[in-house]
């Protein structure tokens, strides 16, 4: 079946066969549920939208976020975005709202449009949860984003991100209440269609808590009361995934039909395109941390060594082989082994984020124990030994009151590796850990960027709706920050 996407945030409902052989249908008026398997889109979605898969992986977090986070340092001369090139983003857009064969924005939302007609609301909750994840990633990057228009009209208009984030909070607690209130009144639910959480919705409802926590924090520098405090003072702080069994995972395939479906860190290590950034190594050497050892692999000397952000291009032109290749440390073997799957969220990132909210007085609980629980979950994340674990928490990682905050953001930043994209929220939004200085950075363009700027194609083919959300931020370049980053 041939794909039709009309431009960049056009919806696409015409889409491959690969999902139904009737999915043309969606393209129809009357879309009906007997013609399309809500759970087969459904299953769709979660793979395109986790980024399982190395090109849309390589965008998510290689293509920005590790680099602009210090977790990974680029070595490729080809690429700029290490060096802070000012480049519109183009393909994170693409992808998660029209790109053929991917598009999981489009196939969530007509999985609850199917979900609809079935009648049942549990299908339709999972769908709302999953789409928050998604949005929150989008709108982060970019910060105003079509929102309640996608996929509505041709041309949609962008959402404030305000409104986002206080619409995601909301969706995320009716759908938590809807799947509490129909659970037991024997619907349907994906069951191994999901496969994030293989239909557990215990699983679901924990997962929609973390992402609240996440959310509600990620906004507390400017909305702390209207809402921090307020969707923090309602959750069930202790249903969130505290531990490394529920975490959200997504299995890659290794005898799949599609690279598409299998480990992407495995190719990003086999491109030799990043070594360890020496921000990252830096933090872990001096802190005897053991997460060294699995975060990366030994250089060809036997050393683990970390290369300084933003080579200049004609440099690793001339010396890839000879010196960046050789002597820097690469991805470590836990990440790029078949079966390691993609980390969406982890009980390790829950514990920081309590810490943080009961440090500043959002939550009640001890901060320094939610910290400690943050290291240990992280640590066992990795494969290493509750020894190790009290060791770095009697030495280098002790608690300290006075200190307590940066401690907190430091370690949440190392526990987020290889999650670049959430890794570059956290560094805007606290400034911790403080990021070195680049080698070379594009002239003019010396600091993190702040977001990442509109695709071209918004510009040519949805410009009246495009400039309103160009006005409403103050701009629309990659230092413009973001509502929740001090922005407008």
């Amino acid at each position: 079946m041939k794909i039709k996407a009309i431009y960049i945030i056009l919806s696409l409902f015409i889409v491959l066969g690969a999902c139904t052989k009737d999915f043309e249908e969606l393209d129809s008026p009357k879309t009906t549920s007997d013609l399309t398997d809500p759970g087969t889109l459904f299953t769709r979605s979660l793979v395109t939208g986790s980024g399982l898969s190395y090109s849309v992986w390589q965008y998510m977090h290689q293509i920005g976020g590790s680099s602009w986070a210090q977790h990974w340092a680029n070595i490729n001369y080809e690429f700029r975005w290490d060096n802070y090139e000012p480049t519109p983003g183009n393909r994170k857009w693409d992808h998660f709202y029209a790109r053929a064969h991917f598009a999981p924005l489009n196939f969530n939302h007509h999985v609850r449009l199917i979900a609809r007609e079935l009648e049942n609301p549990i299908m339709e909750a999972q769908s709302h949860i999953w789409d928050v994840y998604m949005y929150q990633f989008l709108t982060d990057t970019y910060g105003d984003i079509p929102y309640t228009e996608a996929f509505l009209e041709q041309r949609p208009a962008f959402d404030s991100q305000e409104y986002i984030y206080t619409d995601m909070l909301q969706r995320l607690e009716d759908a938590i209440e809807t799947i509490e209130e129909n659970r037991g009144l024997g619907l349907p639910g994906f069951g191994q269609a999901d496969v994030l959480y293989q239909g557990d919705l215990d699983r679901w409802i924990t997962f929609a808590n973390s992402m609240i926590l996440r959310i509600a924090m990620r906004a507390s520098n400017v909305a702390a009361v209207d809402l921090t405090e307020h969707y923090l003072s309602s959750l069930d702080i202790d249903n969130t995934i505290t531990e490394n069994q529920e975490m959200a995972l997504m299995y890659p395939d290794p005898g799949g039909p599609t690279d598409h479906v299998k480990n992407p860190i495995n190719y990003v290590h086999g491109w030799n395109e990043v070594r360890l950034s020496k921000t990252m190594f830096d933090i872990l050497q001096e802190n005897n941390d053991p997460r060294l050892e699995v975060f990366a692999s030994p250089n060809a000397h036997g050393e683990y060594a970390g290369l300084q952000n933003g080579q200049h291009p004609d440099s690793l032109e001339t010396m890839y082989t000879t010196v960046y290749r050789p002597d820097y440390s690469n991805i470590g073997e836990f990440f790029t082994r078949e079966d390691t799957p993609i980390y969406l969220f982890t009980s390790a990132e829950t514990y920081f984020l309590k810490a943080e909210a009961a440090q500043r007085g959002f939550i009640s609980g001890n901060a320094q124990e939610y910290y400690e629980e943050g290291i240990r979950a992280s640590m066992h994340q990795f494969g290493l030994s509750e020894q190790q674990v009290s060791e770095y928490l009697q030495g280098p990682a002790a608690f300290d009151e006075a200190n307590a905050l940066e401690q907190i953001y430091t370690q949440k930043w190392i526990a987020l590796y290889p999650n670049g994209a959430e890794a570059w929220a956290e560094v805007r939004r606290t400034g911790y850990p403080e990021m070195q200085p680049l080698a070379y950075y594009w002239p003019g363009n010396e600091e993190i960027p702040r977001r990442k700027p509109y695709p071209i194609n918004e510009r040519r083919y949805n410009s009246e709706n495009y400039q309103q959300a160009v006005d409403r931020m103050g701009g629309d370049d990659q230092y413009t920050r973001v509502w929740w980053d001090g922005g407008n």
